[in-house]
């Protein structure tokens, strides 16, 4: 009976230490932004890590998500995060997409996918559903939908992955 109990506590202690090497890998992409600057998610990886917001004019907890993260984007930069926001709009909508993030005051930077494939790459089941994408390209967290309060839960995370006692100013 030791014995199984410890070659379980092994395997425990050897899937904890393998934990990293499950996460998912962030699929590559180029977008163009709101301006028709194209972004590769290579590059702004070399700077740091990069967090994914799915969102559309049409979804208001999208919208509410984005709102409340907008006082954290000062610690964003310092600590050299960058924040994208991918629309789901179709190319329709598009023309409204730049003027509604600017009268959001987002200095996120706002990309353009008007065929989804965004979402299908990402398998985005639900909106807002939010990504953080560490330098390594793993996806290292998640979350989906949006209520009042949980731009906390993602600025925890955030300070618990990167942070190291820093924190993302208000």
């Amino acid at each position: 009976m030791k014995k199984i109990a410890l070659i379980f506590v092994l395997m425990l202690v050897l899937m904890v230490a393998d934990e990293s090497a499950s996460l998912p890998d962030a699929p590559g992409f180029t977008l163009k932004n709101a301006d028709g600057s194209e972004i590769c998610l290579d590059y702004l990886l070399k700077k740091g890590p990069v967090l994914m917001s799915f969102w559309a004019l049409w979804c208001k907890m999208c919208i509410k998500e984005l709102d409340a993260l907008r006082p954290y984007t000062n610690g964003f930069d310092s600590l050299n995060i960058t924040l994208l926001a991918i629309s789901q709009d179709k190319a329709r909508s598009i023309p409204q997409v730049k003027p509604f993030a600017k009268s959001h005051k987002w200095e996120y930077e706002v990309l353009l996918d008007p065929e989804n494939i965004m979402r299908d790459l990402y398998n985005v089941q639900v909106m807002p559903t939010f990504f953080i994408i560490d330098q390594n390209k793993k996806i290292v967290f998640t979350h989906q939908g949006y209520k009042p309060g949980d731009e906390k839960i993602i600025i925890e995370k955030l300070r618990e992955l990167y942070g190291q006692g820093k924190k993302p100013e208000e």
